[in-house]
């Protein structure tokens, strides 16, 4: 069976929810996979020209995970890779991969694994839960890893929002920007974060926007993490004359993401942003992204039978 994953972006943290809140964004990846005995890859759109085509390929790389895990030997793969996320930009990527590959294993393997053994190996491997449980499961997630037990909840988000993420043209990554972070956090950050992240999840689901604009503000990541940015500032209070609800960095950046009610000018906030990051001497890209409730999902397709073969 030839078999198609489609798994969305995600965007990490939402200000306060460090590593443990992520949203579901309706932009997607495909990787169209056949079984075979050796390993072909073809990679269309975002990194197309700069992806690795062999086994170091990380959907490849979490697809012989699983076979290893099942007990099973890896034979080879054709891959072909769909790509719309953006790569190192604070989008989800990675987890887009790992959920990807993750799943194409499972399904070549007869699915010996569950759906929640799945999202544990995929929050061990990525080391957190906040872009790889939305990218699973869709909408926004509430997520933790303790003793090897993934504890999520999806939040009904209602449908007055929508999200605007802008991109500029520098990878920043993860491990970059966790290094900017410090060890300790001081007790009136944590209260503050922890009331935050209550206020943030009290107003995604209730739909209460005066509310959610108070409450994405962070004192963990945010701060420490702007620098990396050029022009964080403006591009920042650019978005809020626009006329955004709130802006965060989306991950761990670059990527900025303006939280705007639906039907407002969406369009405004993101142009706004661009010409912020162009006046830094950044170029960027714009994307107005609505969430999406739908999370990484599989298509079967049975390979064709030459005709008169039996």
């Amino acid at each position: 069976m030839n078999v198609s994953i489609y798994v969305p972006a995600t965007s990490a943290n939402l200000g306060p929810g460090f590593d443990c809140m992520g949203i579901a964004l309706d932009l997607w990846n495909e990787i169209h996979a056949t079984p075979a005995d050796d390993l072909q890859i073809e990679i269309d759109g975002v990194g197309a020209d700069t992806l690795p085509r062999d086994d170091t390929n990380l959907v490849i790389r979490c697809m012989k995970m699983m076979y290893e895990r099942a007990g099973e030997p890896f034979h080879g793969v054709h891959l072909r890779m769909v790509n719309r996320i953006p790569v190192a930009a604070g989008l989800g990527s990675s987890a887009a991969a790992l959920v990807g590959g993750l799943l194409a294993a499972n399904h070549f393997l007869d699915s010996p694994f569950t759906s929640a053994q799945i999202l544990r190996i995929a929050v061990e491997d990525e080391g957190h839960p906040d872009n790889v449980a939305p990218a699973f499961l869709g909408g926004a997630v509430l997520a933790y890893l303790e003793d090897h037990v993934v504890t999520h909840v999806n939040l009904p988000i209602r449908d007055n929002l929508t999200f605007v993420a802008v991109t500029p043209k520098f990878p920043l990554l993860t491990e970059t920007a966790r290094g900017v972070l410090g060890d300790h956090v001081a007790r009136a950050d944590a209260i503050f974060n922890v009331a935050h992240a209550s206020f943030l999840t009290a107003a995604l689901t209730t739909g209460n926007l005066p509310l959610l604009r108070r409450s994405l503000a962070d004192r963990l990541h945010q701060d420490a993490r702007k620098h990396l940015i050029p022009g964080f500032d403006a591009v920042y209070a650019a978005s809020q004359r626009a006329g955004a609800i709130g802006t965060v960095l989306s991950g761990a950046g670059p990527t900025l993401l303006a939280v705007v009610e639906a039907g407002a000018p969406a369009q405004a906030v993101a142009q706004a942003m661009v010409n912020a990051f162009e006046q830094t001497g950044s170029t960027a890209v714009a994307r107005i992204l609505p969430p999406t409730t739908m999370g990484a999902h599989v298509h079967m397709k049975a390979q064709r039978t030459p005709h008169g073969a039996r």
